[in-house]
C-alpha cells in the first residue's frame, strides 16, 4: 500500500509543476499558509490557536508517538508531542513536489485542530475523514488567495482519493484512513463548503 501510493503520489508531483501559481513555493511557504489560515479560523472563533511543531524525518525516528519510518508515509501528526513530521524520502522540496505538500500538510494540520479543539469526532476513521475534510476547506481557501491553481486543486483531491484503503492491501491492525470514495467525498465536502462543514465549531 506504502509502496502504490509512492507510485502514484510520485507521478502526479511530475505531472503538477505547471498546475501551481508561484513555482517558487516550498514547505516553508505551505506552512505558513496552513498554520495563518487555522489561525484566523480559531480568532474569527474566539478561540486560542497554537501552532504544531514541524520537523523534518530523513531516517528512522523514534518519536513521542513511537518511531516513524520516512519510507513509510509523507507525513504524520502527533498529538503527545503536537508535532508535524514531514519525510524527505517522499519528494524533494521544488514546485514539482508542492502539491504533495499542500495535501499532506493540510491534512496532518487538520489532526493538530482535532487535539485542540473537540471536533466531534470518536473514531480513528472519523479523524481521519475529517482530517481530509480540513484539508478541502484549506485548500479551497489557498486556491481563492492564488497560491494554487483550481487544476492543483482537483490533483490534491486525486491524491487523497488514491490514497484511500483497500482492505485486502492493509496489515490487521492497521488504523483505517476511509476508502477510496469516502476520503474523495470528505475532501469535496471541506473543498465546496468551509471548517464548519467539517465540524469545527467556534
Amino acid at each position: 500500500m506504502p509502496h502504490r501510493l509512492l507510485v502514484v503520489a510520485l507521478a502526479l508531483c511530475a505531472l503538477l509543476a505547471p498546475l501551481t501559481v508561484s513555482a517558487q513555493s516550498t514547505i516553508d511557504l505551505v506552512v505558513s499558509d496552513i498554520d495563518a489560515f487555522w489561525a484566523q479560523q480559531f480568532a474569527s472563533a474566539g478561540l486560542t490557536y497554537t501552532s504544531p511543531t514541524l520537523r523534518s524525518v530523513d531516517g528512522l525516528m523514534t518519536t513521542s508517538c513511537g518511531e516513524i519510518d520516512p519510507y513509510f508515509s509523507p507525513s504524520a501528526y502527533c498529538a503527545a508531542d503536537q508535532t508535524v513530521y514531514f519525510s524527505t524520502a517522499w519528494a524533494p522540496n521544488d514546485a514539482a513536489a508542492e502539491i504533495l505538500w499542500w495535501t499532506v500538510l493540510s491534512h496532518e494540520w487538520g489532526h493538530h485542530i482535532q487535539w485542540q479543539v473537540d471536533t466531534g469526532v470518536t473514531t480513528i476513521l472519523e479523524a481521519e475523514l475529517q482530517a481530509d475534510c480540513f484539508a478541502g476547506a484549506y485548500m479551497s481557501h489557498a486556491q481563492s488567495v492564488g497560491l494554487v491553481s483550481p487544476e492543483a486543486v482537483s490533483m490534491a483531491l486525486s491524491l487523497t482519493q488514491g490514497a484511500g484503503d483497500v482492505w485486502f492491501f492493509l496489515p490487521h491492525d492497521a488504523p483505517a484512513h476511509g476508502n477510496k470514495a469516502e476520503r474523495a467525498l470528505a475532501f469535496m465536502s471541506g473543498m465546496n463548503g468551509d471548517v464548519a462543514d467539517c465540524g469545527f465549531v467556534g
